[in-house]
């Protein structure tokens, strides 16, 4: 059965294609789709866009084409931290998180369960809010295990990235990270029951948009070779 990987642009996948020697296929819609072709073992790897709706597409569509045994995502992320030694570390992650769908009022955000706005029901008839459970089996135990918000607007100053930390008390210790997919990629692999796996090396800290500091390429190769291990 195939596998596949979605993740937001190309520098966050040209390592992984390369070295997969994958070849180039008709895109779907302006999706970028790569094949790395194995017996039983085909690897597909999308460039989605950035962006919940795009993610959420893409998965949708991957989902429908190929039948995948797995679903990874991978890219970069900024961390709700102001430790600059996180930098291209990287992180799997534990849950995904819609940080921003809710209801926000000037004093308090309330999240979809606060109103009964499920985004999934499961066979068993659990009801899905905003907290997606991601699968990290295939990842290496020395890969710290973190909490992704997913967000449609990145934090762009501290009070802002404290805020949306803050939000959810379920980091139990663990790095809380922003990213703009994977939990919309996680909630359609969860619709169709598949394991979903995030991968992301740490690119910025939260709030701070001095993009002169980040560290995009390192921390987008840096994730791509530690899937490589997973694949």
């Amino acid at each position: 059965m195939a596998k596949v990987v979605i993740a937001s642009n190309e520098f966050e996948i040209s390592f992984l294609t390369k070295k997969l020697k994958c070849e180039k296929q008709k895109p779907i819609l302006d999706f970028s789709i790569y094949r790395s072709a194995r017996p039983g073992k085909d690897v597909f790897v999308l460039r989605s866009s950035p962006g919940i709706a795009n993610a959420a597409a893409a998965a949708a569509l991957a989902i429908e084409h190929y039948r995948p045994e797995h679903i990874f995502n991978v890219g970069v992320c900024g961390v709700c931290s102001s430790d600059k030694k996180l930098l291209t570390r990287v992180i799997a992650g534990s849950i995904a998180i819609f940080a921003d769908a809710g209801i926000e009022t000037e004093d308090e955000f309330l999240p979809m369960q606060s109103v009964d706005l499920h985004l999934a029901k499961l066979k068993n008839g659990t009801k899905v809010f905003n907290i997606i459970k991601l699968n990290d089996e295939a990842v290496s135990k020395k890969i710290p295990r973190g909490v992704f918000l997913t967000v449609s607007a990145s934090s762009g100053s501290e009070q802002r990235s404290d805020k949306m930390k803050n939000r959810f008390k379920i980091n139990q210790g663990k790095l809380i990270c922003e990213d703009m997919e994977s939990a919309a990629i996680g909630l359609i692999a969860l619709k169709a029951s598949i394991p979903c796996t995030v991968l992301r090396g740490i690119a910025n800290l939260c709030g701070n948009r001095d993009y002169k500091a980040w560290k995009l390429s390192e921390a987008a190769e840096a994730a791509q070779k530690e899937l490589l291990k997973c694949l």
